[in-house]
């Protein structure tokens, strides 16, 4: 691959693309599952994305499944979450980070989530670095659950978080453990431009006080093609405020996005949001070109305009942007 001519996707096609994808956008009987608030006015446990418009049903993310990491689920199919949910667990005699998938797992543990991730579609994890135990957890998963059930289509999101507050052996245990799910699925490793900045730092053992020169597109381009070489993942994402850009076998490509305000970029639910977007493109069985955009798209609606994630908003945010793509005056939000 050569790292120094990524394609430049031009987002008007996609994006025109996806307006007219979205008029018969449905996945009936798919369930989205994350930890959003529940809407007090309705269901108890359901949530308030609004993705009830593309079929799909939204509920709240059993607490389990929160100790252990992942941010959201889709299911292929309506499952009946009450005996997860009702799983006592006691967490307060964990003696040490290493063991807390020892302390969680049991039978009746391991049968409940067999039985839930046989119908799972995309599953997204939390931050590594912010997560105590995390490779602990993410290991146990994968070894007594995932792996034992034989299914090899799920679709994997991982973000890494910031590897310096870690010992490198830790960065290093994690990158494993996560190129290890490729064996059951497609994985999306994401990172934000800082955070790949310190891998990159830590993977080539440059000291974190290091003074960091100026660097070009294709400085930066050369360092996330590197991170990718050493990884066993299907795609690499690297993102920052102004373009998001993809490695993977077959593609490598940029992507420039609209300019958000940094409170909606730093946002708690920043990321929640766009993996809501890019889990339903997925779904869809869009290109990776055209999830990203539905991700950008989606984290925008629901960070910066705060409004139900609707085809009427959807249709409306797209027309936006493609509009502000064709007008000198607005052209410079996306570059």
């Amino acid at each position: 691959m050569e790292p120094l001519n990524l394609e430049m996707i031009d987002a008007g096609p996609i994006l025109t693309d996806l307006r007219s994808s979205i008029q018969t956008f449905h996945v009936s009987g798919t369930v989205y599952l994350s930890p959003l608030s529940a809407d007090t006015a309705g269901n108890p446990s359901a949530t308030t994305l609004g993705m009830e418009a593309f079929g799909i049903g939204e509920f709240i993310l059993p607490e389990l499944l929160q100790i252990l990491g992942i941010r959201s689920l889709t299911l292929s199919r309506q499952h009946d979450l009450t005996p997860l949910a009702n799983l006592p667990f006691d967490m307060s005699n964990v003696a040490s980070e290493r063991f807390l998938w020892h302390y969680l797992r049991n039978d009746a543990v391991i049968g409940e989530l067999r039985a839930l991730f046989r119908h799972c579609r995309t599953i997204a994890f939390d931050n590594w670095s912010s997560l105590i135990g995390a490779s602990d957890l993410w290991n146990g998963l994968l070894i007594d659950v995932i792996k034992p059930i034989e299914k090899k289509d799920f679709e994997f999101i991982f973000y890494l978080g910031d590897p310096l507050t870690k010992l490198s052996f830790q960065v290093d245990e994690a990158l494993d453990i996560i190129s290890d799910f490729s064996l059951y699925g497609q994985v999306t490793f994401a990172l934000d431009e800082e955070e790949a900045g310190k891998l990159w730092m830590v993977l080539n053992g440059v000291r974190a006080d290091t003074p960091v020169a100026h660097q070009t597109a294709p400085d930066l381009n050369r360092k996330y093609l590197s991170i990718f070489r050493t990884m066993k993942v299907t795609r690499l994402l690297i993102y920052s405020a102004t373009n998001a850009v993809l490695f993977a076998k077959q593609q490598q490509f940029v992507l420039a996005r609209r300019k958000v305000a940094q409170t909606t970029e730093m946002a708690m639910n920043a990321r929640q949001n766009f993996i809501a977007g890019f889990s339903i493109g997925l779904l869809l069985q869009l290109d990776m070109a055209h999830c990203l955009a539905l991700g950008l798209v989606v984290f925008e609606i629901l960070g910066e305009q705060k409004v139900f994630l609707n085809k009427e908003n959807l249709l409306e945010y797209i027309g936006q942007w493609i509009n502000d793509l064709q007008k000198p005056e607005t052209i410079y939000l996306y570059q």
